[in-house]
């Protein structure tokens, strides 16, 4: 037997193949069709509820497809206009008491240094300087090399919110089109090669990575919840804008809510705010005790991927597509284990 027909040879060229295939479609096929895949989700969501309401009032599929469309828009966009009303204006009052925060952060130091030196007789005159010496730096990183940044690049920022406008206008007008011919494209896509193969990797992505992420969304949604009405009946003014970002650190398996939360509570235990450290604490095991609740039941068994996977995907996914890997690095990952797996099978039979 020659080299190259051995088993295992065969099986690393495969999978090289289908790496470099799944490198090239992510890269350069994917911002292209990007909205149209969009839109044939947007359909696949909506086909039931368009269905039922084609069979119980006798309209045509058209007619019906474009109001459930701009019902679901009118909602969400309701949902998105106060929820980021919300949230600008507290980034805008973040920005605004900037030097206030600043101050009291640094008055927060100080105190915690000195309650420390009473305590236990250690001198920490070094560790203020240190605060203050770091204080500058980054005011002056930010004045001098950020700022310019970000002002050099406004025109880019514009460009990709227009083109984010545009994907989302192309999408949703796709979709409709999509929804109103749902069956015939949905048999003629069961008719076809590609399409069957495209079948398979969706009911193994529902059945595996659709599980995880679905889990992972209502575990971030709910969690995220939880931290911004326990942080609005502290009185926190930035209650939304911390909430979300607690809730982001959450869905990561490398920082958690007790990046924030624990903090938070040593930070006030030292300066005597024992009442708002046991809030914290308390919503410390609160979204701890729900994220240990809900992930079995909502993910169980039928993850078949181990976290480290998850993690290592992420990790390369950032390094070859940049920031968008974080998304793009699981579904490449995903996507070569499934077409390496159904095409070698067929290669056997």
């Amino acid at each position: 037997m020659r080299w190259y027909e051995r088993e295992n040879v065969k099986k690393t060229i495969l999978l090289a193949g289908v790496t470099l295939a799944v490198y090239l479609m992510m890269r350069f096929v994917l911002p292209i069709v990007i909205p149209f895949l969009f839109g044939a989700l947007l359909a696949m969501m909506l086909h039931p509820i368009v269905q039922k309401a084609v069979e119980k009032t006798g309209k045509g599929r058209s007619l019906i497809s474009m109001l459930v469309v701009l019902v679901v828009l009118a909602v969400v966009g309701m949902i998105c206009f106060f929820v980021g009303r919300t949230a600008c204006m507290q980034l805008a009052a973040l920005v605004k008491n900037a030097e206030s925060i600043e101050g009291g952060v640094r008055d927060i130091w100080c105190d915690c240094c000195a309650r420390i030196e009473r305590s236990l007789g250690v001198s920490l005159g070094e560790a203020e300087q240190l605060f203050v010496r770091m204080q500058n730096k980054v005011k002056t990183g930010f004045q001098t090399s950020t700022l310019p940044y970000l002002l050099k690049n406004s025109m880019l920022y514009a460009k990709a919110v227009f083109s984010v406008m545009g994907v989302a206008l192309v999408s949703v007008i796709s979709g409709m089109l999509i929804l109103s011919d749902y069956p015939v494209i949905a048999n003629a896509v069961r008719k076809s090669e590609a399409g069957k193969l495209a079948i398979q990797i969706k009911q193994n992505a529902k059945a595996v990575g659709g599980t995880y992420l679905k889990a992972q969304l209502i575990i971030l949604l709910i969690i995220s919840l939880i931290c911004i009405a326990g942080l609005f009946f502290t009185g926190n003014s930035y209650a939304l804008l911390a909430g979300m970002g607690i809730g982001l650190c959450d869905a990561l398996p490398f920082i958690g809510t007790g990046t924030i939360f624990v903090p938070w509570m040593i930070i006030d235990i030292i300066n005597g705010k024992y009442v708002l450290a046991a809030v914290y604490g308390i919503l410390y095991v609160v979204c701890s005790f729900v994220r240990q609740f809900l992930e079995p039941r909502l993910i169980g068994e039928r993850l078949g991927y181990p976290p480290i996977a998850v993690l290592m995907s992420i990790y390369i996914g950032v390094h070859v597509y940049g920031a968008s890997g974080v998304l793009l690095g699981p579904v490449s990952a995903f996507l070569i284990c499934e077409l390496y797996q159904v095409l070698w099978s067929d290669a056997g039979r």
